[in-house]
């Protein structure tokens, strides 16, 4: 006698198939309506130890793919797009009010991001309803076949293995299709969310840092380093770039106590270590040094003659040192410029342009070239210090 089944929902859960009775002890889901329950072992005997495995460990993988089938990861990923999406426009705002002036591309580039993703939600989620339709005929399938196995005969274990395979293919399919049409615009959100937390730890270096910057100066950005001193030794800290200049700040703790070789007293050390103006930075080379699996992001820095250093040699930690090459790069060359929200202020600039072409304490003709960035010379003859 045929059983009626009841109409299906769409979409709908489905149940998890009722446990063989053997591995470790689960509470499972009673059989959905309409459907017939995993028949006991037949006459041949029951099923061989091994054979119970396999069947809990079918149960377990079909069990996950009736969760995974109804792309509950898209669902997250799309509402943690749109939240991230919707709480940009005030970040960067709040940036701006702290007074980061470059990076201008970031308001434009949110409201194409904005637009982009309201257009294609509609298709995404079209898509999601459709894919889901199609995977509840395949979990049916599976269930079914999982539900014969459940006699232990070989045969159907084996059918069984061959359908929850396809199945959870199937999944896999179904999540990779409609994660491909809004991955470019979540890759992008992502990007610009990470520029906007870089933008934040700058300001926030800024106001811990024991130096000052210039009135007409504006931050453009910062990351971990190590100044190497010799070998791979020397003191970390915060590698600051502006419009005007290159610094490099120690910024660590240091052991002041050590028992059997284990630190158990520290102290905070900060202290500026070189400030070189940007006009003064001839030669930059970025290199990879690798020691053992480990590779090391280097930037070996060439300074001018007329700068308080000839050089110097950074590991770059947390940063990519060919990105930091060609910042600097485009910080020397005044091509940063085209990335200003506003333009400096003219007073400061003038201030700063006004250099004089004699000493004031020895008369003699300053023939130093005034390069940007510079806020002081030194005459050559008297060693009188003349502030710009």
């Amino acid at each position: 006698m045929n059983r009626k089944e009841s109409p299906k929902k769409t979409p709908r859960k489905p149940s998890r198939v009722p446990s063989s009775g053997t591995g470790s002890a689960r509470r499972r889901s009673p059989p959905a309506r309409g459907r017939a329950a995993p028949r006991a072992a037949g006459a041949a005997g029951s099923p061989s130890e091994e054979t119970k495995a396999k069947l809990d460990r079918l149960q377990n993988t079909f069990s996950d793919l009736q969760e995974s089938m109804l792309l509950t990861r898209v669902h997250t990923e799309m509402a943690n797009v749109e939240t991230t999406l919707s709480l940009l426009p005030a970040e960067i705002e709040e940036l701006r009010k702290r007074g980061y002036v470059f990076r201008s591309f970031l308001e434009n580039k949110i409201d194409v991001l904005t637009r982009q993703w309201e257009e294609m939600q509609t298709s995404v989620s079209s898509e999601m309803k459709r894919r889901v339709r199609e995977l509840e005929r395949d979990s049916d399938e599976a269930e079914a076949a999982l539900n014969r196995a459940m006699s232990g005969n070989a045969s159907l274990v084996s059918r069984a293995e061959s359908t929850i395979s396809t199945f959870e293919s199937k999944v896999d399919a179904a999540r990779r299709a409609v994660e491909a049409m809004y991955k470019p615009v979540q890759e992008n959100v992502t990007q610009t969310s990470a520029q906007t937390k870089e933008i934040r730890s700058l300001l926030d270096q800024i106001d811990e840092a024991s130096f000052q910057l210039f009135p007409a100066e504006d931050s453009v950005a910062c990351c971990r380093a190590q100044y190497i001193e010799r070998e791979d030794e020397g003191p970390e800290g915060v590698l600051f770039l502006t419009d005007e200049r290159l610094i490099f700040e120690r910024k660590e703790e240091v052991a002041t106590k050590k028992v059997l070789f284990i630190t158990t007293e520290k102290e905070s050390v900060q202290e500026l270590i070189f400030e070189v103006a940007i006009g003064q930075v001839e030669d930059i080379q970025a290199s990879d040094k690798r020691k053992l699996l480990r590779r090391k992001e280097m930037l070996e820095l060439l300074f001018a003659p007329e700068a308080d250093l000839s050089g110097a040699t950074l590991r770059l930690l947390g940063a990519e040192n060919e990105d930091w090459a060609r910042l600097i790069g485009r910080v020397k060359s005044g091509e940063i410029k085209k990335e200003r929200t506003k333009p400096k202020d003219r007073e400061a600039v003038e201030a700063a342009q006004a250099a004089p072409t004699k000493c004031p304490t020895c008369g003699a003709t300053l023939s130093v070239e005034i390069v940007r960035g510079m806020r002081e010379i030194n005459c050559e003859y008297c060693g009188s210090v003349i502030r710009l």
